[in-house]
């Protein structure tokens, strides 16, 4: 699992994790050299203290119970390129011939290596050093940002786990007791009154007893074809609102996609949105009873939503009726046929037998009066039953159908770790970009910063225990070197790793007034985003705001840089196996917040005074990572925290 977050660029974590497993006997040259890379991953040498260099001497002390293999042959060029900084950082040069083995050693490790020494101690490597890294590796860094056909995968991280489609099962139609027995009895009285009375006008003229019977029967289809389906629209037509939550999103989203799948013309848009209103209303029902017990967000079922909106679509371009509205017409027509034909049958019988005539329409108006209805009522419940068994069976076998492929499509969706490894390339080709822009070198950079926050409107998602990832982001680099700030900020379309946009400023290190991390209201005017401290929130803007966390530095101008921090509200994690403060943790180490907190508010307290101090700071830490590696100590040195994820409620890891 510790392999896991720092594979996620999460290595606090990661540490804490590897650190825990380590001193619990779980020991390797594996595990040894992977502790070195999260311990120094993020960092720069100010940030490392005793337990840091302690954990770097224990790391080195349990490789060395091991034989020489590929791990350790990886560790010892992390250890050695770091004495390599030591001795540059001292002596103001590199010494050439330790850099060249220590250099030739680094080329000589497997790719994957390289990718993760590069990737873990892009804040440790620096000057000459880091150049000839840089130098080497960025044709790699150019490949790996495209690499393993990124652009045609990243969508799929935000789309959702497709839920499995479920089958409607409507209920058999069943009758009541009480309606069975009025049935029957106006069954057998029915039948009764209408033998008697075809017997009746039989023996007067069988012309008109043939017509009667063809008028009974244009009733018959009338009703069964017009008549029945009409009942059912009237009595189970669905609701056209639902209240908040599950069945409201429901409702929005079947809206949207049948909104997106609408014709281009305006005439068939219209028409579009009136043929296909019983459609979208019986989607939303239908999916709100077989989903609505067990689901909180539409998003594992949006493919079905979006599936039967193109499927729709499909058959009302091809001409295809969706409206199943009865036909007036037909209803009153067979309605008049029924009439001329009780009105020929009772002349008929008549001149046979008056008496007769009275007695046969007595019973069959008896029998209406008890049955007649619910008679109608439940033909059209059974005829509904078998149309709508075969209509869900049919239903059923498309959406599995779809659901296959759709699985199928997002079988190769990128990893979290994928999806790190990705924008840190994207971080450092910003970062080269930069320093070529500015006619700088790695050598006239004491420290570089990058944060990153999600772009307004972009999509968002996330795994288990993981940092929200953005379709987009705003990255915000600083670089810091001699002579101040050069301050760049760009927008990275992160599906096609393009960047645009691009902002620059610099300032000197006095003018840096403050360093924080706040909470902060955020506004959207017309797409433009405006953050407020909350000290500058006036209370009638409240209900208009969306409420985070920032980081954010002010200048004595007045002036605010803001990168705003993940806000997990509620829905977004798992509240059963993940914390709020886990997620806060996070949320700060994986958007650089932490390490750019810590650096930025030593510049606002020292000023221009802050090179010397940095170099001091830099040196002290160099000289006391010499002397752990002279002498390198146990594992047992510190307690082990919790390693279960989620356990910084208390205590969350320091950065």
């Amino acid at each position: 699992m510790g392999l896991n977050y720092l594979k996620g660029d999460m290595p606090r974590r990661a540490e804490t994790l590897i650190r825990d497993a380590a001193m619990s006997g779980y020991r390797s040259s594996e595990a040894a050299y992977y502790w070195v890379l999260a311990t120094l991953s993020d960092r720069s040498f100010d940030h490392l203290g005793p337990d840091e260099f302690t954990h770097l001497s224990a790391a080195s002390a349990m490789a060395a119970e091991f034989p020489h293999d590929a791990w350790r042959r990886a560790l010892n060029v992390v250890i050695e390129l770091i004495h390599c900084i030591t001795e540059e950082e001292e002596n103001g040069i590199p010494n050439l011939a330790r850099f060249s083995a220590a250099f030739a050693a680094y080329q000589a490790l497997p790719k994957e290596r390289r990718d993760e020494i590069h990737r873990h101690l892009e804040m440790i490597l620096n000057g000459w050093i880091q150049d000839r890294v840089e130098e080497l590796e960025a044709h790699h860094v150019q490949t790996m940002r495209l690499s393993s056909n990124r652009e045609n995968r990243v969508w799929k991280f935000f789309e959702p786990t497709p839920t499995a489609p479920r089958q409607i099962r409507p209920p058999a139609p069943v009758l009541d007791t009480g309606k069975a027995v009025k049935l029957v009895s106006g069954a057998l009285l029915g039948g009764c009154g209408a033998v008697w009375l075809v017997v009746l006008m039989a023996g007067a003229n069988l012309l008109t007893t043939v017509l009667a019977l063809a008028l009974v029967g244009a009733w018959l289809a009338a009703t069964i074809m017009a008549g029945l389906p009409r009942r059912l629209a009237d009595k189970h037509a669905p609701p056209t609102w639902w209240p908040g939550g599950f069945p409201a999103a429901v409702s929005s989203s079947v809206d949207h996609w049948f909104q997106r799948a609408a014709p281009r013309d305006p005439v068939a848009a219209r028409q579009w949105e009136w043929d296909s209103d019983p459609v979208r209303q019986k989607l939303k029902a239908d999916l709100i009873h077989l989903y609505g017990g067990d689901h909180v967000r539409v998003g594992p079922i949006r493919w079905l939503v979006r599936w039967h909106a193109a499927d729709t679509a499909q058959q009302f371009a091809e001409g295809r009726a969706l409206r199943t509205d009865s036909l007036p017409g037909a209803i009153l027509a067979g309605n008049v046929a029924l009439a001329i034909a009780g009105f020929i049958a009772l002349v008929s019988a008549a001149t046979t037998s008056f008496l007769g005539m009275l007695g046969a329409g007595l019973l069959l108006g008896l029998a209406a009066a008890l049955a007649w209805k619910d008679a109608l009522d439940h033909l059209a419940n059974v005829f509904e039953h078998a149309r709508t068994v075969a209509a869900a069976q049919r239903r059923f076998a498309a959406e599995q159908q779809e659901y296959e492929r759709w699985s199928m499509a997002l079988a190769d969706r990128p990893t979290d770790a994928e999806m790190a490894a990705w924008l840190d390339y994207d971080k450092m080709m910003i970062k080269n970009l930069a320093l070529k822009h500015y006619g700088l070198s790695n050598r006239d950079v004491i420290a570089h910063l990058s944060l990153t926050e999600g772009a307004p409107g972009c999509r968002r998602a996330r795994v288990l225990y993981g940092p929200l990832r953005y379709s987009a982001y705003v990255v915000l680099l600083f670089l810091l070197t001699e002579g101040g700030v050069r301050q760049v900020t760009v927008d990275l379309d992160f599906f096609k790793g393009l960047t645009s946009h691009e902002r620059r400023t610099t300032f000197r290190y006095e003018m840096i007034a403050s360093a924080r991390v706040t909470e902060v209201g955020v506004r959207f005017d017309h797409g433009r985003r405006h953050v407020m401290a909350r000290e500058d929130i006036h209370p009638l803007d409240l209900q208009k705001l969306v409420h985070s966390r920032a980081f954010r530095l002010s200048l004595v101008n007045r002036q605010h840089i803001d990168v705003l921090v993940d806000n997990y509200e509620e829905g977004v994690f798992d509240r059963a196996r993940e914390t709020i403060t886990f997620l806060t943790a996070l949320a700060l180490d994986t958007s650089g917040v932490t390490g750019a907190l810590r650096i930025l508010e030593a510049v606002s307290a020292e000023g221009r005074e802050w090179l010397a101090h940095e170099r001091a700071r830099r040196r002290r830490r160099l000289r006391d990572f010499r002397e752990s590696q002279r002498f390198p100590g146990g594992v047992g040195s510190h307690a082990t925290s919790a390693a279960l994820p989620g356990a910084w409620d208390n205590n969350p890891p320091r950065a």
